[in-house]
């Protein structure tokens, strides 16, 4: 780590040296001057070191070694142990319901809690609770524990004024302090058996926390509060929950409180209501169960107040080391990043040589490849050693050619893309490497601080592992939580402490003189131009190519030995079977990125074959939509010519909706429409909603190609309401091939489609009369203009052509005429349905109604197989606003998985068909390292990988029946049966020449005279 651990003949200054005077050629060698950070950073790590040594020698060397191997023991521990506070699983808290009889019994819990603002407005709650406690015989108990939190949503709690009383008299109580928790004992001293009544008093502080509130999306300050605590492992029979306020709190509620009661998915909830003998100036709300409940049931209350009602508090001490303590260990390898490339830049920075050197002819006494590893010239080094082959002296013959061919070959090579990996292998694990450091020209470096660079970061990104495996259970604090990228970026950076740890060599006393040598050649071959004028038999060759650009001096060398063999088609040939051309290059990393090209068109582009549409509006996704149910509609819909040109269909729909407030969420309405078709927007704007003849509170949100509107409301609304929507497509038309783009398109038409019901939409057909088993029909009717009407090539009711033999995903969708409906609709399911349609011409205008009524049992309607709707085509340009270029590029973007799964199988059966061809004749080029090789190895395996993960995500949600598994499916199968038998055929023991296997074993017979 230090100069300590150098010889004291190499660490010693250059006394002779120092003593004379700089001669007048020579050249000044002024060390570069380090930032300030590292000079820093390295200072601090050189004192550690020297400390360490001062106060230990192997024994504490060994100790750090133990002790980061411990922490490595434990991170593993952490990774594929027990997970630490699992949370209860459902056989511990069923398990836990039979043996409630094991420990003691509360008949009855009762909890008062009066809330009020401090001072400085901050929540303050005064807990009472009564415990009923009821101790069997056989039960050896002295006493209670309650367990109370201190944290909450990063605030902490703060416990205080905890007294207790059993039986009436007061009682001392002990209490016990966790990270999040206080356990409240309270001990009678003798064993307790039969009832006792427990009562505990505490305070504590803080308990509301902002939070988005669900029903309107603003923000509100949410008290929701379990009244049991982080623990309670008791049964009880009886639960009685009061919240008192003062009124003005009260007032700030924006909406009643609900009180609920859970364990497991049993459990079940009410809104509270003030009680009516509430104390003067003050609001009770009250939770109240008669029921048995077994151990770890949940019991909580959830209150909203307007935001700012509340004061809130900065975030706890302990809730920021929970939320950043899971990453300590991350931004420890960072440090330690940072310290070890300090540690290379300045501690184990190079010797000092003499202040200055001078140019020179001579080379020093060292091979160029220990020249190459002394100088850091990893791409230089193989034209190195190709010039020092060549003889000094003219030799007759083919010798000194060859020489002189290899030589220029290598120049070739050197300082290209293609040839570095190969020039870095060789640098990195050459014997040179080793004999560098025999030969003491380099040292590796030898300390405490190296030892730890080594053991910390895999013992650390082990913690870091091990860590996001046990945080994985557990409900996640920090906002910010990226399991995978911790796992990739503590990984990355262990394995960059490591390797500068490990890699550092550092030029010794005796490697820096050298080195000073080496750039005195260089100078010299500046001077002189050697590496344009020669000769390349210049002993000083060899080590002048090692200065500078790599590149420059190999073109500049092999001009040199062009022009000395006066055939410059001599240097021919000089791609080495391991050497990466662009060609190559190309290929294997275009093949590299197949995969994660295919990821992320996956990721941007929609699955065209997804038949099955999630509508959140339909699927219960909007929260509060789980029990509204919808007893009629009726929607009516107005196509009109807007001022612009553009189509306009303004729509009213009228709901008669029933809200249950059974739920736990505010009872809302949602609706979805289309809004996009074919990458043409259709300006789509929710106008208004009313409720009852009001204006109702509504929110919009983009949802795919559709926009989703749900009410805001914030009251709790029960019963039979009217419900009204009014919205506008301000853009109705939209550009289409008149037969939907089949094999036989059609010319382009401006298409109006209007769904007033999309797929999935369903009523609950609650009968309005239970007598007659009578409710009002879904009826849907559009309104056209005469002149409109008269332009249209085709319009009427939206259905679906089912006379085909294909799968249902495929049915052509098309149009009823209006006036044409008889009976059943295509397109809606139920078990019994009658559909009535009338078309009405008169006053200048066609208006079209549609109802469905169900005609038994009332069983509920669904739209399961397309929109319920109108569809009209115009003659294209009747309307501003469809673009035909949006829909070309819509359907190009649609038909680009297809196209690219099906390019990837062709492609993979093309270079599989053409290596089979090669391998059956045993080509040559079907063996050698180069571009078609690279097409067989890497380029065919990973097309046909990537097809199969983008076959996988095609028909993933598709019938077996759809007609694309077969299209896509047997050109998968072809490419990976074509691809496995190129690479059978072409592997490297069926090469020409390749020698075969002897059939006897190893070893048990001598290799025929002559035979290879």
């Amino acid at each position: 780590m230090t100069r300590q651990d150098r010889p004291d003949d190499e660490s010693a200054p250059d006394r002779s040296a120092a003593a004379g005077a700089m001669p007048a050629e020579a050249i000044a060698d002024e060390r570069p001057r380090h930032t300030p950070l590292w000079s820093l950073l390295s200072g601090w790590l050189l004192g550690l070191e020297a400390w360490l040594r001062s106060h230990g020698g192997r024994g504490l060397r060994r100790g750090i070694r133990v002790f980061w191997a411990a922490v490595a023991a434990a991170g593993v521990w952490l990774l594929i142990g027990p997970v630490i506070n699992a949370p209860l699983t459902l056989d511990d808290i069923t398990s836990s319901a039979g043996s409630a009889t094991d420990d003691w019994i509360a008949r009855e819990f009762a909890a008062d809690y009066r809330i009020s603002r401090d001072d400085d407005g901050r929540l303050r709650a005064e807990v009472e609770e009564r415990i009923d406690a009821f101790f069997p015989h056989d039960v050896d108990e002295t006493g209670i524990e309650r367990v109370l939190a201190t944290e909450y949503e990063g605030h902490a709690l703060e416990p205080s004024a905890i007294s207790a009383e059993l039986d009436g008299e007061p009682v001392a109580v002990e209490i016990e302090r966790g990270p999040t928790t206080l356990t409240v004992a309270i001990d009678a001293g003798e064993r307790l058996t039969g009832d006792h009544d427990v009562v505990l008093r505490y305070r504590m502080q803080d308990l509301a926390y902002p939070a988005d509130d669900e029903a309107t999306g603003t923000t509100v300050d949410l008290l929701e509060w379990d009244v049991f605590g982080p623990s309670w492992p008791q049964a009880f029979a009886g639960l009685d929950v009061a919240i008192t306020m003062p009124d003005e709190l009260a007032d700030e509620l924006i909406r009643p409180p609900r009180g609920a009661l859970a364990w497991l998915l049993v459990g079940g909830g009410e809104w509270l209501e003030p009680e009516a003998d509430s104390p003067a100036g003050s609001t009770t709300f009250r939770l109240v169960n008669d029921q048995n409940i077994p151990p770890h049931a949940q019991a909580w209350f959830t209150m909203s107040f307007e935001s700012g009602t509340f004061t809130m508090p900065p975030n706890s001490p302990w809730f920021i080391v929970q939320t950043f303590g899971p990453v300590v260990p991350l931004v420890l390898l960072a440090v330690a990043l940072l310290f070890a490339l300090a540690a290379r830049a300045v501690a184990w920075a190079d010797a000092r040589g003499r202040p200055w050197f001078l140019a020179r002819h001579d080379p020093p006494d060292t091979s160029p490849a220990i020249a190459a590893h002394v100088l850091g010239a990893p791409l230089a080094m193989e034209l190195a050693v190709s010039l020092d082959r060549i003889p000094s002296k003219p030799v007759r013959g083919v010798e000194g050619r060859a020489q002189r061919i290899d030589a220029a070959r290598a120049a070739r090579r050197t300082g290209r893309l293609g040839n570095l990996p190969r020039a870095l292998a060789r640098y990195w694990f050459g014997a040179e490497r080793r004999a560098v450091v025999a030969d003491g020209l380099r040292r590796v470096p030898r300390g405490f601080v190296r030892d730890a660079f080594l053991a910390a970061p895999p013992a650390l990104m082990l913690v870091q592992w091990g860590l996001v495996r046990q945080l994985s259970h557990q409900t996640t604090l920090s906002i910010v939580w990226w399991p995978v990228a911790f796992v990739l970026v503590s990984t990355v950076l262990a394995a960059l402490v490591m390797w500068i740890a490990w890699s550092s060599r550092p030029l010794t006393r005796r490697g820096a003189l050298l080195k000073q040598d080496l750039l005195g050649v260089e100078v010299y071959a500046e001077r002189t131009q050697l590496l344009d004028r020669g000769p390349a038999t210049d002993p000083a060759m060899p080590y002048a190519v090692l200065g500078g650009d790599a590149g420059s001096s190999g073109r500049r060398v092999g001009a040199l030995l062009e022009a000395e063999l006066g055939d410059v088609e001599l240097a021919k040939g000089w791609q080495t079977p391991g050497y990466l051309g662009w060609a190559r290059l190309l290929v294997i990393g275009a093949s590299v990125l197949l995969l994660p090209a295919m990821i992320v068109l996956m990721a941007r582009v929609p699955n065209p074959y997804d038949t099955y549409r999630e509508y959140a509006a339909y699927d219960q996704d909007v929260p509060g939509t789980l029990w509204t149910n919808v007893e009629s509609a009726d929607i009516v819909g107005e196509l009109t010519r807007g001022a612009d040109g553009a189509a306009v269909v303004e729509v009213t729909e009228r709901y008669t909706v029933a809200f249950d407030d059974s739920s736990s969420q505010v009872p809302q309405f949602a609706n979805q429409w289309p809004d996009l078709v074919d990458g043409q927007s259709l300006g789509l704007r929710v106008d208004a909603v009313r409720l009852d003849g009001a204006d109702a509170p509504y929110l919009t949100t983009r949802d795919g190609d559709t926009l989703l509107m749900r009410t805001a409301f914030t009251e709790v609304l029960s019963g039979t309401h009217d419900l009204e929507i009014d919205y506008t497509l301000g853009s109705a038309a939209f550009a289409v091939p008149g037969d939907d783009g089949g094999p036989r398109s059609g010319p382009i038409v401006d298409r109006v489609r209007w769904a007033a019901l999309i797929e999935d939409w369903h009523y609950s057909g609650l009968w309005r009369d239970p007598e007659t088993h009578e409710f009002a029909p879904t009826r849907v009717e559009f309104r056209i203009g005469e002149e409109l009407s008269a332009l249209a090539l085709q319009s009427g009711w939206i259905t679906l052509d089912t006379s085909g033999d294909g799968p249902a995903a495929q049915w052509p969708e098309t149009v009823v005429p209006f006036g044409e409906v008889d009976g059943g609709y295509p397109g809606v399911e139920l078990s019994e349905h009658g559909t009535e349609e009338t078309v009405d011409e008169s006053d200048g205008e066609l208006t079209a109604s549609l109802a469905l009524e169900d005609t038994e049992y009332g069983l509920p309607l669904q739209i399961t197989a397309d929109d319920l709707g109108v569809r009209l085509d115009f003659p294209a340009g009747t309307f501003t606003g469809p673009d035909e270029r949006a829909m070309h590029e819509s359907r190009a973007i649609a038909a680009l998985p297809f196209t690219v799964v099906l390019g990837l199988e062709l492609l993979a059966i093309a270079i599989g068909a053409a290596g089979i061809l090669v391998g059956l004749r045993r080509a040559p080029m079907g063996f050698r390292r180069g571009v078609f090789r690279d097409l067989l190895v890497w380029t065919a395996p990973l097309a046909t990988l990537t097809a199969f993960v983008g076959f996988v995500w095609l028909t993933g949600d598709i019938p077996a029946d759809h007609p694309v598994i077969p299209q896509i499916g047997w050109p998968l199968l072809v490419a990976a049966v074509t691809t496995v038998a190129a690479l059978v055929l072409t592997r490297r023991g069926r090469a020409p020449g390749a020698p075969r296997r002897s059939k006897a074993r190893a070893g048990s017979a001598s290799t025929p005279k002559g035979r290879s």
